[in-house]
């Protein structure tokens, strides 16, 4: 019989806030879990930790931290955390801390790491983080798959496309089934699911949380996205950040079976044991 501990996500920075908490365009969470305190991306400025503390969590004082992608939305809060007094160890793919740009808009801009990177443990592929948690990143694109990568370049002229080969999630295996944590999804919901079907042999979900980066996507992508989520029998999704506003209430109605929660920062989800 299992002994695992429940597990709680908690939502620390997104686009959306409950009463009384920050938004911004960015993300991070905490996740307690087997008795530990992780952290999953650190969003795009301090302003993770203020909430953190409004809802009694002390990320200074977490085990471990995670990061999804180098992008400057899920890294930008990195300095404040290490000021604050982080000293744990930090896991992420070797190309995060690359320089990188969007040039889809006027000025081009840069959207990498926005601070020196920390000292960090390389993860190419997968890596257990902890008996219940896996990160998995380096996401095979299949032909024709959708990906949310266009416009993102290693370089201001555009010469050298960046595939965020960087984007991770995270597999949080709780009582109530597998809960799939994502940054931005970049690799696209599909080619992010199949790959952990192969590693890791998983072929049923219960809840997928975070971003789906449909926010600029067509209707295939949309599509494609509800599909990947009828293959794994998603019981529960939890959308924000980058997903869009529109694309949660259209994958609901495309949903049967699936309880669609909006996040925000302070939305608190427990997987009991």
């Amino acid at each position: 019989m299992s002994m695992k501990s429940s597990t709680t996500v908690t939502i620390l920075m997104d686009n959306q806030a409950v009463p009384g908490l920050v938004s911004e365009w960015g993300f991070a969470a905490a996740i307690r879990q087997d008795g530990r305190l992780w952290l999953w991306d650190t969003g795009q400025s301090a302003a993770f930790l203020a909430n953190a503390a409004l809802l009694g969590i002390a990320p200074q004082e977490a085990d471990g931290l995670a990061l999804s992608h180098g992008h400057y939305d899920h890294t930008g809060g990195l300095t404040a955390l290490l000021d604050a007094g982080y000293h744990g160890p930090v896991f992420a793919h070797p190309d995060f801390v690359r320089q990188r740009f969007n040039i889809t808009r006027t000025p081009i801009r840069s959207i990498g790491i926005p601070c020196v990177a920390p000292q960090f443990t390389a993860v190419k592929q997968t890596c257990a983080l902890t008996k219940s948690m896996t990160m998995v990143t380096g996401i095979p694109r299949l032909p024709g798959n959708f990906q949310a990568t266009k416009g993102f370049f290693y370089d201001k002229e555009g010469n050298t496309p960046d595939p965020v080969e960087d984007d991770a999630f995270l597999v949080l295996d709780t009582l109530q089934g597998i809960v799939v944590l994502l940054g931005c999804c970049h690799s696209g919901l599909m080619n992010s699911l199949l790959c952990m079907k192969d590693r890791l042999g998983i072929d049923t979900v219960h809840s997928i949380i975070g971003g789906l980066h449909l926010f600029n996507a067509d209707r295939t992508a949309l599509e494609e996205t509800v599909e990947a989520c009828r293959m794994f029998r998603i019981h529960q999704l939890v959308p924000g950040h980058c997903t869009g506003p529109d694309a949660p209430a259209q994958m609901q109605a495309m949903l049967e079976n699936c309880e669609t929660i909006p996040m925000k920062a302070g939305l608190s989800l427990d997987y009991p044991a």
